[in-house]
């Protein structure tokens, strides 16, 4: 099968184009995060079947594929093309021959959000304070309010200790909850900048006083010599302190009136959807509320993650993009930060999701099951066994391997598993298992990468593929232990840290205080190196 390729000076003008398009990096999140194209978008290659169609819905979108050298760009453009993508392209020469040309790259995960939080902490109206001084202040007795503002997962694994938690998108309905008074100093924390940045300047720009974002977060108060709390925090207060809620609804009416927020009805969005085309629905709410109940094919994306995550969504930055919630200000706030990631083509779906179900539509409930391309063709082809069985295939020193990437395998894997991550698989399976007639076992997290790799092998010859069924997850519910660590998968901490992205910032794989005063300071510069490159 021949792939069409795209030179680097043609993709350039595409990611700058207003056209209908997405650009997919099919690498490992490791290499991504170390070396990307500013515009593309992260999946790799063994998350296709299951990532794609929620990014790009509309299989007629143009689409370029590109890796380090092309082979595994070749490779996901046939996966593309069995799962009906009619447009499909390859950029000539991968990511290493875009660097040869001496074209930019940049590194980090979720860099067009934290690029935009410094560039509000240099223009906007956020102060920082230092943890030297917000410690200073607590032992003074002055009366300070902190409120960590990350997912509840990131909390809870550590924290400034006598923090209230409210996710970043419910600061507006949570924090008129908070005790201030007038003289309170209120201080929003997050693991490093970002996210604490955001959420000062959402509180300052909805009445709040007194506001400061926690200079470099949770990650600064650990450099700073503090304590880190575990588990839960305090508990937000009820009820709401009166007046703050009506200076929110007018600061949400005078932002919807000064930016021209557009509100589309439900027929709009129907007919869009119904067309085929490309067309993106956020719920922004909290997942515990999109859980509850959510319109069917909206795309759980809370506003507190939306300037982080949205690369992880938003592959057809063209296409338009509905959000949703069910309360006034968090749907008009959420449109004004994608307008101000450079989403032109933005509206709230009016009526939010109390009047689609008003409307007699139905709303669904739990968290969607994704419809995985070729997995019933590849369970076909696959034997399922249980722990007990994976068990004694290690003990017999059959081999067994953990598909997933990098970062997953250190964090947490199955002792005597080997890694090779799926994206990799046809390239270097030779090497880790050569006899084709030998049983092999496969394990994932949950056995959807396991299954479709085990049909990817037995398509390459392999006449006995096993999958832990469950994997990992019921391995563990089984009395299983994990193991953390990188050994024998000649992959450095540092490369597996990259994978594994920042918001595990002293976890397992052993961040140190040069990996945080390095990660800090390239997001300071990140101001910087835009600038330059502008």
């Amino acid at each position: 099968m021949s792939i069409p390729s795209i030179d680097p000076s043609a993709v350039q003008a595409l990611l700058a184009s207003d056209t209908l398009h997405a650009c997919i990096d099919v690498r490992e999140r490791g290499e991504f995060a170390r070396a990307q194209i500013a515009g593309t978008s992260p999946v790799n290659r063994g998350a296709l079947e299951i990532r794609l169609p929620v990014m790009v819905p509309d299989r007629r979108v143009p689409v370029v594929l590109c890796c380090d050298d092309g082979q595994r760009s070749e490779l996901a453009a046939e996966t593309l093309g069995r799962m009906g993508y009619t447009d499909v392209r390859i950029l000539a020469g991968g990511v290493d021959g875009w660097q040869r040309q001496g074209l930019p790259v940049r590194s980090g995960w979720g860099v067009h959000g934290k690029e935009y939080g410094e560039r509000v902490a240099h223009g906007g109206n956020v102060t920082h304070l230092s943890a030297v001084e917000l410690a200073a202040r607590r032992k003074g007795g002055e009366d300070v309010v902190v409120v960590d503002v990350r997912s509840r997962e990131e909390y809870l694994r550590g924290h400034v200790p006598e923090t209230y938690h409210i996710p970043g998108g419910n600061l507006l309905v949570d924090a008129p909850r908070l005790p201030l008074a007038e003289d309170t100093t209120l201080v929003v924390s997050c693991a490093g900048r970002t996210r604490g940045i955001l959420g000062a300047q959402l509180l300052h720009d909805n009445g709040f006083t007194n506001v400061y974002a926690l200079e470099n977060g949770v990650m600064g108060w650990f450099l700073a010599g503090g304590d880190i709390a575990t588990g839960p925090g305090k508990e937000v207060p009820r009820p709401a302190s009166p007046g703050r809620g009506a200076r929110i609804r007018a600061a949400t009416d005078a932002l919807a009136s000064r930016e021209r927020i557009r509100r589309r009805g439900r027929d709009d969005f129907r007919a869009a959807r119904e067309s085929g085309e490309t067309v993106y629905l956020l719920d922004v709410r909290l997942p515990e509320e999109y859980e509850t109940g959510h319109i069917p094919g909206s795309v759980s994306l809370p506003l507190g993650q939306m300037a982080l995550a949205h690369e992880n969504f938003l592959a057809v930055r063209a296409a338009p993009v509905f959000v949703v919630s069910d309360d006034d200000p968090r749907p008009v706030w959420a449109a004004s930060l994608l307008g101000n990631l450079g989403f032109r083509d933005v509206a709230i779906l009016d009526g939010g999701v109390r009047g689609w179900a008003d409307a007699g539509h139905a709303l669904e409930q739990g968290v969607p099951e994704p419809a995985v391309f070729g997995m019933e063709e590849a369970r076909a082809q696959a034997t399922l066994i249980d722990a007990t069985a994976l068990r004694a295939h290690i003990e017999s020193s059959s081999t067994a391997l953990d598909v997933r990437s990098i970062g997953e395998y250190g964090f947490a894997h199955i002792p005597g598993t080997r890694w090779l991550p799926r994206g990799r698989l046809e390239l270097d399976i030779g090497g880790a298992a050569p006899d084709k007639t030998l049983p092999l076992a496969l394990v994932c997290d949950n056995g959807v990468r396991s299954t479709l790799a085990a049909g990817t092998l037995r398509q390459l010859g392999y006449r006995d593929v096993r999958v832990l069924a469950g994997g990992t997850r019921s391995w563990e519910d089984g009395g299983g232990v994990l193991e953390d660590g990188l050994e024998g998968t000649g992959v450095s901490t540092e490369d597996a840290q990259a994978d594994f992205g920042h918001s595990v910032w002293a976890g397992a794989l052993g961040k140190t205080r040069e990996d945080m005063e390095r990660y800090l300071s390239w997001e300071i510069d990140l101001v910087k190196e835009e600038e330059a490159a502008s």
